[in-house]
């Protein structure tokens, strides 16, 4: 099995026919930073999502089960991409939580048994915090796994999307977002790599030349890639899983 910790951008990669039946635990919606922090105690019963998986992305972020998911799973290979280090975190407890969409889904930002002190991701205290964890992720990771079963996913923004025939810029201001946002997610990925000993092995996404899709059934993002990105990684995923 082929566990995921990242985002749609790779579980996307899964819907592929050759390679859905190899899909073992996803974890999303959590930052690498909040998955190394410390359990942070939540009852689940007061934990209102209408979305079951987004309820259970929550409580996996809060009680940081991860680790202890990928190791039931007894997986083969470990994918992992940061497109969800778009998301702040909240300081709580001696700890942090991501503040996800799943996380305001469910309103708990509003609730008053927590006093949640906000830390943007892109700050140099976040890019910090991600420095700090990075080796602590990895570590974790290579007691169940050597580092060459490891997959760097480097999922960037893309600057520009398709639209049928026509391919159109980002707008100036999202434009500006996802050249931040790509420099952020370098230095992640650099730091990641570093701590994996440069011995992961890794898919690169261009956004120079990669478009997003304007039709992608989970709407228009830049990092929602067109079919075509997601059939070639896809394919050099089944190879790595045949070839082992």
């Amino acid at each position: 099995m082929i566990g995921i910790f990242g985002s749609c951008v790779t579980r996307d990669l899964f819907e592929h026919p050759t390679l859905r039946q190899s899909l073992g635990h996803y974890a999303a919606r959590c930052s690498m930073i909040s998955a190394v922090a410390d359990p942070v105690a939540i009852d689940e019963d007061s934990v209102a999502i209408p979305s079951a998986w987004q309820r259970r992305c929550v409580m996996a972020d809060f009680q940081k089960t991860c680790f202890a998911q990928f190791a039931a799973g007894r997986l083969e290979r470990l994918v992992i991409d940061l497109i969800d280090e778009r998301f702040d975190l909240l300081r709580v407890n001696g700890s942090y939580v991501t503040r996800s969409s799943a996380f305001d889904a469910g309103r708990l930002g509003e609730r008053t048994d927590f006093e949640f002190e906000t830390v943007k991701r892109m700050s140099a205290e976040g890019c910090s915090l991600f420095e700090r964890a990075a080796p602590l992720f990895a570590e974790r990771v290579l007691e169940m796994l050597p580092a060459e079963r490891v997959v760097l996913h480097r999922a960037l923004w893309c600057t520009h999307y398709r639209d049928g025939a026509d391919i159109h810029p980002f707008p100036e201001a999202r434009l500006e977002l996802c050249l931040r946002q790509n420099e952020m997610l370098t230095h992640g990925y650099d730091a990641l790599a570093a701590a994996f000993g440069g011995r992961a092995l890794e898919i690169r996404v261009e956004p120079e030349r990669q478009l997003a899709d304007a039709g992608h059934r989970w709407q228009l993002e830049p990092f929602h890639y067109e079919q075509s990105y997601n059939d070639h990684a896809a394919d050099w995923l089944r190879d790595l899983r045949d070839a082992a």
